[in-house]
């Protein structure tokens, strides 16, 4: 449904006229102000001072010995200073002479035989644009497949990589670091459930490893993913079990870290788990064509499937659960499938300690509905600023009755964004009251 089907054109060239002088510039936030609480500086990493935004998400560039990465969205600056600790952790780790030992042990075996698994039809993805502000535009509910795992292994187009971002840049997307492209091995280790990984046992000592370290044992990080790689399968074909492994780390780069789910994705094999997550999804009414192609998308990582099957159990009683699914099957990058992840989890934190919701509908992004008929906006954005996109979303949100909007911004919203919607008759709660707590694992 185009997002201003119903708007008068001459109202249309009217108001954009009259508004757009208003809009704002986003800004270029400074990291002492905006992250107060974590050091920019450390041993191991360097984050500029100099922070830019384009509106919803803040860019946080962060220099290290592992190379330079970057940070966009809610929480994942924190998860990506926990993975450059990991993999800090991983580098005396391989530095100890007794992994060296195990791991020239093993120096002949190799995932060889795992190739007999990754022989699938090629397969090929064309993406869309990163940005999440499609999600305040009425996109209707186109859905697109997913990629079939194996075939993913074998191409290398696996959850958060898209294979145009990849081939363009010096290491990855923008949420990746820059580096070397993903071996075959790290491709199979982060293959969500692939059953090869889990027939030789490597899968169960990976995740105790990402544990113990506090990352995510599915992580779209190219880096970290492959030195995990690395490291268990030395540890495993050598016989080191991982508490050596982690004996051999100095205790402040091993840090406690967890989430609302985070136990049960350490924990559960991944096959397990899948399984668990598609009779989630089926027993609150989605089709199981649809809960299919959730579980093979190229962009949703187990972790946050997992995330996703938690939130719409969680949200018990609302109606529209079901129907949230062709819009969580219709995107395009890992950014645009977190959203939607931490909108659902920051809904589901609503429902369970604020007040209950009675649905769910689809306008452009997942909007919950009180029972006053109220519609409750998540947006899990970095930095909320006033833009033509936000101004028409706003403007064009259908509203039963005379109720007010309640947003809830993860983050912090600019001060022409908030009188903005004011003016509309919003209601721009406490930035920072309701934060997505499951997703990424932290």
């Amino acid at each position: 449904m185009n997002l201003i089907k119903a708007i008068p054109i001459a109202f249309l060239f009217a108001s954009s006229a009259a508004l757009s002088a208003e809009y704002e510039e986003p800004p270029v936030l400074s990291a002492l102000e905006s992250v107060p609480d974590v050091p920019l500086s450390t041993e191991i990493y360097r984050i500029e001072e100099q922070v830019p935004t384009d509106g919803f998400m803040a860019t946080y560039r962060i220099e290290t010995p592992f190379g330079l990465f970057s940070a966009s969205g809610p929480g994942v600056l924190q998860a990506r200073l926990t993975e450059i600790r990991a993999l800090a952790a991983l580098d005396h780790i391989q530095g100890d002479q007794q992994f060296i030992d195990a791991a020239e042990d093993t120096a002949g075996e190799t995932f060889e035989n795992l190739r007999q698994f990754a022989k699938q039809p090629k397969e090929t993805l064309k993406g869309v644009p990163e940005g999440i502000g499609r999600f305040f535009k009425r996109t209707g509910r186109s859905a697109k497949t997913g990629l079939q795992k194996l075939g993913d292994v074998r191409e290398g187009n696996l959850p958060g990589v898209d294979p145009e971002s990849v081939s363009n840049l010096p290491g990855g997307s923008v949420d990746q670091p820059v580096g070397p492209e993903g071996s075959f091995t790290e491709n199979v280790a982060r293959a969500s459930g692939d059953v090869a990984v889990n027939i030789l046992g490597f899968d169960k000592q990976r995740r105790r490893l990402a544990k113990e370290l506090g990352v995510d044992p599915y992580t779209t990080n190219q880096l970290l993913a492959k030195r995990l790689d690395e490291v268990t399968w030395a540890a495993f074909a050598g016989g080191l079990g991982v508490n050596v492994l982690t004996s051999l780390v100095p205790g402040g780069l091993i840090l406690s870290s967890s989430s609302r789910l985070s136990d049960w994705v350490w924990d559960t094999a991944p096959g397990d788990l899948r399984v668990q997550v598609g009779e989630t999804l089926l027993s609150i009414g989605v089709p199981r064509d649809q809960v299919d192609r959730f579980l093979s998308h190229s962009y949703y990582t187990l972790s946050m499937q997992a995330v996703v099957a938690d939130s719409l159990q969680s949200l018990e009683g609302v109606q529209g659960r079901a129907d949230t699914l062709p819009l969580i099957l219709s995107v395009g990058s890992e950014g645009q499938a977190r959203f939607l992840v931490q909108t659902l989890d920051m809904l589901r934190t609503y429902h369970v300690t604020n007040a209950p919701l009675t649905q769910l509908q689809i306008q452009g992004s997942v909007i919950g509905v009180d029972g006053k008929g109220s519609p409750i906006v998540m947006a899990p954005v970095d930095y909320l600023s006033w833009n033509e996109t936000l101004d028409a979303f706003a403007s064009n949100l259908v509203i039963s009755g005379d109720t007010s909007v309640s947003l809830y911004v993860s983050g912090d919203i600019s001060n022409s964004a908030r009188e903005s919607l004011i003016a509309q008759n919003w209601v721009v709660e406490v930035p920072g009251f309701i934060t997505p707590d499951a997703y990424p694992l932290r």
